[in-house]
């Protein structure tokens, strides 16, 4: 099927400023691009981006997959979020763009530092 030109350049852009893609489906729908060229488009850009690589960690880091609102858990390839490092309990945020992630690493660092406070109780 060809795509409208159009269609593209607006996607490209809503994807540019960080739109997750299932708001970028909503939004082109709203703005009346056809059905069948939005889903095509949106799920051969789902594609291609399920084939970039996600950031590489060791053993002495763990994932966080967060599910984001707008997002079914069925048939979803799991992707990391945020990594920590288990020794210095260092957090990085790969989706730093998503208010959720913030939500998640704020959790997790009041449960580090928690954690880290019971450790240094039995320790005195």
């Amino acid at each position: 099927m060809d795509i409208d030109y159009n269609l593209v350049q607006r996607a490209q852009m809503l994807l540019t400023l960080e739109h997750p893609l299932n708001q970028v489906r909503d939004i082109l729908l709203r703005e009346g691009y056809p059905q069948e060229q939005v889903v095509e488009l949106m799920d051969a850009t789902e594609e291609v981006l399920n084939y970039l690589v996600p950031p590489h960690y060791d053993e002495h880091k763990i994932g966080i997959d967060i599910l984001h609102p707008g997002e079914k858990a069925q048939g979803r390839k799991p992707t990391v979020d945020i990594l920590i490092d288990k020794r210095s309990g260092r957090l990085e945020l790969i989706t730093p763009n998503q208010p959720e992630t913030w939500r998640v690493a704020n959790e997790v660092r009041k449960a580090i530092k928690r954690q880290r406070h019971q450790a240094l109780k039995y320790y005195h």
